[in-house]
């Protein structure tokens, strides 16, 4: 990944350490309409005429991705590390923003490699020249936690396979579960100012890439209740008893679209874990989920991990979760058998 000096944590953090700011309106120097005007210079033509309004666009209308929803997002607008957390800055931004002007990076180093060219010298990249102005283009921030079962003596992680049919970012990749969008649930203003929170954020991840449960796109309909509606009372219980612990590692860029990713480890003591998950769907709407032997999770070694951040078909970010967890693991109290 990406990353600038203090954006990788030399101890694990809580995640109260994460410090939020919010902005209202553009950040100073905001690009975002000039970055879209030329990003949609790489888009196939619609008529003979005239392109593609936008990558956005293109994805629904030529790719069949009608699922896709323009929702709302926190869109970082700055990000810097400080003594012993991060501090990250916001403003309102909605997801297709996000694919036009960010994911859109992907899309032009795979049309340019296609063609024989190098991928990663496009003339839209050479245009945003700097992956850490955000200012420049509009983006979406990443939520990745590796989840660890602990038990007595024993430690397990989850991978998720991506389903490549039904997902239009990181598709038939193998990834960190859960991982998302830091979004709203909700399209009420309520929920906007409500849920600029990670750990809500992260919840609502293992409602849906642990339960299966319907993913809250934002489109209205009843606010979550955070204390009562399950799982989230037992998920909050859990973390105030100490039997679920959410640390922060860093954050980072990923190399192709340049998109910011929050990098966290989610430990969960192993009665706990069964509780809370024990109807844990393994192959759910999104993909299906690496869940070891008897369900505790790929035994959290070594071996283990480095046959995942070896992999090629391993997003960048579960790599850095993966690395930095096992460089941590005294830090974060995780007993393993075999060490290197």
């Amino acid at each position: 990944m990406l990353t600038k000096a203090g954006w990788i944590l030399s101890a694990p953090a809580s995640v109260e350490d994460v410090r939020l700011e919010w902005e209202d309106g553009s950040p100073p120097g905001d690009r975002f309409g000039e970055a879209k005007a030329r990003a949609r210079r790489l888009l196939p033509w619609r008529t003979g005429a005239e392109r593609y309004p936008a990558y956005s666009s293109a994805l629904v209308q030529l790719a069949g991705r009608s699922q896709l929803y323009d929702g709302d997002l926190y869109r970082p607008t700055a990000i810097a590390g400080e003594a012993n957390g991060i501090r990250l800055r916001f403003t309102h931004g909605r997801y297709f923003e996000h694919l036009d002007t960010t994911e859109i990076l992907a899309y032009e180093a795979a049309s340019r490699d296609l063609a024989g060219r190098t991928p990663a010298d496009g003339r839209y990249r050479r245009w945003l020249k700097d992956p850490f102005d955000l200012t420049r283009r509009s983006t979406g921030l990443g939520t990745v936690t590796l989840t660890i079962r602990t038990a007595a003596g024993s430690a397990g992680f989850y991978m998720h396979k991506r389903d490549a049919d039904q997902l239009a970012v990181g598709a038939g990749v193998v990834h960190a579960v859960p991982a998302g969008e830091f979004t709203p649930s909700d399209i009420g203003l309520e929920a906007i100012r409500a849920d600029f929170d990670l750990w809500r954020t992260v919840m609502r991840e293992y409602a849906e890439e642990f339960l299966d449960l319907e993913e809250a796109y934002g489109r209205g309909g009843r606010p979550l209740d955070y204390d009562h509606d399950w799982p989230f009372g037992s998920l909050n219980e859990a973390r105030e008893s100490g039997g679920l612990r959410l640390y922060v590692l860093g954050v980072g860029l990923d190399v192709l679209t340049w998109k910011p990713e929050l990098l966290l480890v989610c430990l969960i003591d192993g009665a706990v874990f069964d509780r809370i998950f024990a109807d844990m769907v393994t192959a759910g709407k999104e993909g299906t989920i690496i869940a070891g032997p008897r369900g505790n999770g790929i035994p959290f070694e070594f071996s283990n991990i480095s046959r995942y951040v070896d992999s090629e078909n391993t997003r960048g970010a579960a790599k850095a979760c993966l690395t930095l967890a096992w460089r941590h693991r005294a830090a974060l109290g995780i007993v393993s058998d075999v060490d290197s």
